[in-house]
C-alpha cells in the first residue's frame, strides 16, 4: 500500500515551537525549530555559541528582525580562471 502524501497545512505540528537567538529584540539573529532541544544541549549552546532557547507560547509563525530581508538570493557567476 501507498501512503498518501501528507498536505502541507498550518496545523501546530509544523510550526516551531521556540528558538535561538543571539542579540538584543530589535536586531537579532535568530533560527526556530519544531522540537525542543534537551537541557543539557541548550546549556552547552549557551555556554559555546552565547545562544539563548525561547520557547513560544503557541506555536506560530516567526518574523525576522528589523532590517533583515528574508529570501534574498545573489547568483554569482562561475570563475573564468582555469586550472
Amino acid at each position: 500500500m501507498k501512503m498518501k502524501e501528507k498536505e502541507n497545512t498550518k496545523n501546530y505540528s509544523n510550526l516551531p515551537i521556540g528558538e535561538w537567538r543571539i542579540g538584543d529584540e530589535e536586531h537579532f539573529i535568530s533560527f526556530a525549530l519544531k522540537s525542543k532541544p534537551n537541557g543539557w544541549y541548550r546549556f552547552w549552546v549557551k555556554l559555546f555559541f552565547g545562544l539563548r532557547w525561547i520557547d513560544f507560547k503557541t506555536p506560530h509563525e516567526v518574523k525576522p528582525s528589523k532590517g533583515i530581508q528574508r529570501g534574498v538570493v545573489k547568483e554569482v557567476p562561475p570563475s573564468k580562471r582555469r586550472f
